[in-house]
């Protein structure tokens, strides 16, 4: 004859252990596929930088020109250069660079130009001129 420990119990798992367990893995399989799938179609292109004006506002000592850099590229971009010119028709009235630190893939950064005359009375241009890759 067995005897049966009456203080051993049967123990079952809870249904919300089960339903933990299921969002898991489901939540695991799916960064999986994402990385696999990022990993079969993304190219590894080069930084593509461009830069606007976001903003012109006076200063006490003269004129802030707020500009946007974007890098459009799979490739991080370290050290990129930025070139404003102002112009009268050929000639270059005054010029003022700027550089940024870091401009990751697919992202944006924003920083500021100084100028001593009004860049909204003369012709903008603003571009990036450089970069290394980091």
């Amino acid at each position: 004859m067995t005897s049966r420990n009456k203080n051993m119990e049967q123990v079952r798992s809870h249904w919300i252990e089960w339903a933990t367990g299921l969002i898991a893995t489901v939540m695991i399989l799916a960064m999986i596929g994402w990385l696999l799938f990022e990993a079969a179609t993304t190219r590894d292109h080069p930084p593509e930088l461009s830069a606007k004006v976001l903003d012109i506002a006076p200063l006490s000592s003269g004129w802030r020109v707020m500009i946007e850099v974007s890098n459009d590229g799979d490739q991080a971009a370290a050290a990129v250069n930025v070139k404003a010119t102002l112009t009268e028709g050929d000639t270059t009235v005054e010029e003022a660079q700027t550089t940024f630190d870091y401009v990751a893939a697919g992202s944006t950064s924003r920083g500021g130009l100084i100028f001593k005359q009004d860049p909204s009375a003369f012709g903008l241009e603003v571009v990036p001129t450089g970069f290394t890759e980091p």
